[in-house]
């Protein structure tokens, strides 16, 4: 009750009539803004010019030598920023100047797109005034895990504070590469279209051999890791005629070994024309209890829909079970990806060792969304606060880091495994890792009361941060910001990624490092954590997980608690991608 009521202030109930119309009308503003911001987000930056002596002693000797010779013709090569050929340069070209360019060409921005971004923000910030808050971020955070801007800086602040010297070790190496390339004198400066040619980004890659990862070889792997920690298994399910949207669909029963059915997952793996882009878990029939339903006191429908309604509730008392704890409505989640389908000619579809990864990470969706058991719809598996909802997932991927996980995608019958990639540490890992923050940093910043003050500038915002506490200097005459497509998903919660992470890893070290396919540490947290949902105080959860009291008030000591986690593990854990 109290999150329907909180719901219902942030939204204006208590706002006289005249301010709650501004408050609708301005909520209006806010999705058209954020509509077509997403829309400039992804649009098509203008190309770089190239010249054909620019690019002599490319790296890549395939795609770099046919723009070589295609720069031979052209007075002017016109490289179009997020192409190969953008790419490669920036990766491959020894002349500094293609890459300056392309990253100029890919960091600009429009007047009209950078006029945009303001609008969206500083219309938020009226949003939140007119409820009373100081700002969107205060407005925003006050039922999330940090509760309030101040506590996500304290976080914030605290995982800098502890990645600055590790990404400065880096950038120091990249530093050395720079110096012995151009024979210059000690440790040049790392320029922003340095960092991908002197540590040119490599897919991540399994840390012991595996045998070909087709869709059934990961499903497999995933059944038996979840029969090993929570008792549960999938099972392929037949669809029924017109059940499923395309033909690709493919539906799993999700059964426990002692309450029998939990509910139905239908997966569309695969990428094709119209379908949405990106990798999602969708719910569309949440669990909740039924047994104490009051239908003898809903409004009785008219004569002419009454048997639809009759029809209505035979179908949805089909799709209950009785658990311990009640009868509870069975789950129904989706889950999408975009996968390369491969020709009919090559067999099944082999995955990428991102695409299991990006498989597991939605799973973890999934799973909290099928275990899930609360009272009520609303605070059911996913349906959580948003700097917690990723827990489950992000320790989804920390499973793949272990070879105790990995020999459950092997089979006695396999006839021979395979190498995919090399999987060694990423020098250049904390340097993301301080990038990322920088940007969380910079999400506050535009969700602060500043949003409102006149002459309020992202552009001079992103370099001021860049200058304060960046370790790269900001490239004048670039305003990327246009391109951070989360102020509009996420405004003011970006860190909760960040946060999640911090969080998954303590779990994953206390829990399950050791033995990651103990039972009773996958019971305690299915028991602590996955079971309950939104439904319960997320620090609460947590604190009793890992058997840390001392985190249940979630004040600003706690995140900063949390900060420290997150360095921790990502120091004592070198390679993880």
């Amino acid at each position: 009750a109290l999150i329907f009521w909180r719901d219902f202030e942030k939204s204006g109930v208590n706002l006289p009539p005249a301010q709650r119309d501004r408050f609708v009308s301005l909520s209006s503003e806010i999705l058209v803004l954020g509509r077509q911001f997403l829309n400039e987000a992804s649009a098509a930056r203008p190309p770089a010019t190239i010249k054909h002596s620019e690019l002599q002693g490319l790296k890549d000797h395939g795609l770099g030598s046919r723009l070589q010779w295609q720069s031979r013709f052209t007075r002017d090569l016109l490289v179009y920023p997020g192409s190969l050929q953008a790419q490669m340069i920036m990766r491959s070209a020894p002349a500094e100047e293609p890459r300056r360019k392309v990253y100029m060409a890919s960091n600009s921005s429009s007047p009209k797109q950078v006029e945009l971004l303001e609008a969206l923000l500083q219309a938020r910030g009226r949003l939140a005034q007119l409820v009373g808050s100081p700002s969107f971020a205060h407005m925003a955070l006050g039922d999330k895990m940090a509760k309030s801007p101040e506590n996500v800086n304290q976080f914030l602040d605290t995982l800098l504070d502890h990645t600055r010297p590790h990404a400065r070790r880096a950038l120091r190496t990249l530093s050395m590469r720079k110096q012995a390339h151009l024979d210059t004198g000690p440790f040049p400066i790392i320029q922003a279209w340095d960092r991908d040619y002197y540590c040119p980004p490599e897919p991540p890659a399994p840390p012991i051999p595996l045998p070909p990862l087709t869709i059934g070889t990961c499903f497999k792997a995933l059944s038996r890791l979840f029969q090993n920690l929570y008792g549960v298994t999938l099972r392929p399910s037949d669809v029924s005629s017109q059940e499923v949207w395309h033909a690709d669909v493919r539906k799993l029963e999700v059964v426990d070994e002692k309450d029998g059915l939990l509910g139905w997952i239908y997966t569309d793996l695969f990428a094709r024309r119209g379908k949405s882009s990106g990798a999602a878990h969708y719910t569309v029939r949440c669990s909740r209890r039924t047994d104490d339903d009051d239908e003898a006191g809903d409004l009785e429908p008219s004569e002419e829909h009454r048997e639809l309604v009759q029809l209505s509730r035979a179908f949805e008392a089909s799709n209950r079970h009785r658990m311990p704890g009640g009868v509870f409505q069975l789950p129904i989640v989706v889950l999408l990806t975009e996968f390369t389908r491969p020709p009919l000619s090559r067999g099944p579809a082999v995955l990428e060792w991102h695409e299991v990864l990006t498989l597991f990470h939605e799973m973890g969706h999934a799973m909290h969304s099928m275990i899930g058991k609360t009272e009520y719809q609303n605070v059911s598996g996913t349906r959580c606060a948003t700097d917690f909802v990723e827990l489950p997932s992000i320790l989804m991927e920390h499973f793949l880091t272990s070879p105790t996980v990995l020999s459950l995608f092997s089979s006695a019958d396999d006839a021979a495994a395979r190498q995919v990639g090399n999987h060694h540490e990423d020098p250049c890992h904390n340097i993301d890792t301080h990038g990322q923050i920088l940007l969380a940093v910079l999400d506050q910043a535009y969700h602060s009361p500043a949003a409102l003050e006149p002459g309020f500038d992202t552009t001079a915002t992103l370099a001021r941060l860049h200058a304060a506490r960046g370790l790269i200097p900001f490239a004048e005459g670039t305003s990327w910001q246009t391109q951070f497509g989360h102020l509009f998903g996420y405004g003011a919660t970006y860190y909760s990624y960040l946060f999640d992470r911090a969080i998954a890893s303590r779990v994953w070290r206390k829990l399950f490092a050791r033995d990651p396919l103990n039972r009773e540490m996958g019971e305690r947290y299915k028991r602590e954590i996955l079971r309950r949902g939104g439904g319960e105080d997320p620090w609460a959860m947590i604190g009793s997980l890992l058997e840390a009291p001392e985190l249940a008030s979630g004040d600003a000591e706690a995140m900063r608690e949390v900060g420290r986690w997150r360095i921790e593990d990502e120091v004592a854990i070198p390679g993880r991608h």
